[in-house]
């Protein structure tokens, strides 16, 4: 397992030390009635085995000093995976959400949750079927405007949907905010890369098919999606991607900056924490160092500098131009909007623009979809993120009064991706047919819970000029 760094050079990453664990070693099976220990190359895990899945919290995949790239983990004895997930530090380490004016998100996803975090660890957590043996991979990267999120959030955490249905599922935690976007750097980017690597390296010993990984992301994790297909990190690793609100093809006034072009709003963070130098930001306090980027990002800052940048590397070069010349993963993609979403008609734009683009230089296919569900419960309706009960399924877990059309929409939704991460095509038994986009074909697929069609662009503009001038989402 190697991992990507500045310049191109790669470093290995000393799994040497643990192969003979690894392969001379007999892999274990479960232990008592709850616990199972697997064995992988970074040493023995311990996680839970239960009558539907076995599930592993928070294993370490790398470690990241602040703002170097992540390197290599290993351990001797057995890493206890059956405790909470440490997640990165974000809004919610140092302020209490429910005073924030926008607390939608956080009654709606986050609302009776403790979360623990910590600068430093990077964990994975990995939910398999209680026998698995060869099973797809679905890698999934939360979103949250590359400020926020936990690898625990009620929509999706614990999910175990998928591994009703023969899917491994991994959520992935990755560094954030004035951590992640530090000088364009792109240090979040480098974990999700680093990530990916190890799961490909260890899936197999957790009974998976490191030739069957997919990468899923909602909102800047899709963002992230995208940015990751712009590289070739990770050619070879995974076969197909699915982008939840933030795939597709970047208009140039959105485009990624480079370190030089972001360099006056870091300079302006470093001022606000009282840092001369980058080196004295290395061992600032956290705290004090996030505050000032928080601060200096809610005033001077811009969507440039609140994203992922063009890094030479891992972000060679504007997307507009890579696009150009070919240099994208050509895998098939999965690309959705909700008809609440942030941005509606850019995002369509995005996702819509990307399929065409395949489409017309015969690439590997391109799925799109529509979520236009309204929920029960609440004035909103398909808002930003609503697909991602219905993607997990975790209802039981939110205070929605959900009806049986939910349950039956969210079980066909994840039927589609179940069937994607397995072959790379949505389509199987029981469902209706949803074709990809093509020079003849335009259409996306209209989960609405009611209709099994298609909704053209037309009436897909439609609909998001609505949205945008009378029916706005929470964002």
């Amino acid at each position: 397992m190697t991992a990507l760094l500045p310049g191109g050079r790669f470093f290995a990453e000393g799994m040497e030390q643990r192969a003979d664990l690894c392969y001379t070693e007999q892999r274990k099976g479960c232990v008592g009635m709850s616990d199972c220990i697997i064995r992988t190359r970074c040493g023995a895990v311990k996680g839970e085995q239960r009558d539907d899945c076995r599930v592993f919290r928070g294993i370490p995949y790398a470690r990241a000093e602040r703002f170097e790239y992540p390197q290599s983990v290993s351990w001797e004895g057995v890493f206890d995976a059956t405790q909470q997930e440490i997640d990165v530090p974000q809004y919610a380490t140092y302020n209490d959400e429910r005073e924030r004016e926008d607390t939608f998100y956080f009654e709606e996803f986050r609302e009776g949750i403790e979360f623990r975090y910590e600068e430093g660890p990077l964990t994975l957590t990995v939910t398999t079927p209680a026998e698995p043996k060869g099973c797809p991979v679905l890698v999934y990267i939360h979103g949250g405007g590359h400020e926020t999120g936990m690898v625990g959030e009620l929509p999706y955490g614990g999910c175990t949907e998928y591994a009703r249905r023969g899917v491994i599922l991994i959520s992935v935690s990755y560094r954030l905010n004035v951590f992640h976007l530090f000088r364009s750097r792109n240090y979040g980017l480098y974990d999700l890369v680093a990530a990916l690597r190890w799961v490909h390296e260890n899936i197999a010993d957790f009974g998976g098919d490191p030739e069957r990984i997919v990468m899923m992301g909602q909102s800047a994790g899709a963002m992230s999606v995208m940015d990751l297909c712009y590289s070739d990190a990770l050619k070879g690793v995974v076969k197909g991607a699915i982008m939840m609100s933030g795939g597709g093809l970047v208009p140039a006034v959105a485009s990624p900056a480079t370190e030089a072009q972001s360099k006056g709003f870091w300079d302006a963070v470093l001022r606000r924490a009282g840092l001369a130098s980058d080196e004295e930001a290395k061992t600032a306090d956290a705290e004090t160092l996030w505050r000032a980027w928080y601060a200096e990002s809610r005033e001077n800052g811009n969507f440039h500098t609140a994203q992922p940048g063009i890094d030479g590397t891992l972000i060679p070069d504007l997307p507009q131009r890579l696009m150009r010349r070919g240099a994208i993963l050509d895998i098939p993609m999965i690309m959705g909007i909700t008809s609440q979403d942030y941005l509606t008609v850019f995002i369509y734009e995005m996702a819509y623009g990307f399929a065409r683009w395949s489409a017309w230089h015969n690439r590997a296919p391109v799925y799109g979809y529509l979520f236009d569900r309204t929920l029960p419960g609440e004035k909103f309706k398909a808002f930003h993120a609503a697909d991602l009960w219905y993607m997990f399924g975790n209802m039981d877990k939110s205070w929605r009064p959900f009806e049986p059309i939910d349950y039956e929409l969210s079980a066909q939704m994840i039927d589609y991706v179940a069937n994607f991460v397995r072959s790379g095509d949505p389509n199987g038994d029981g469902l209706p047919v949803w074709g990809p986009v093509t020079n003849r074909h335009h259409g996306f697929r209209h989960f609405d819970g009611v209709s099994q069609r298609y909704i053209s662009p037309v009436a897909c503009h439609r609909k998001m000029r609505h949205t945008t001038l009378r029916d706005k989402g929470p964002m």
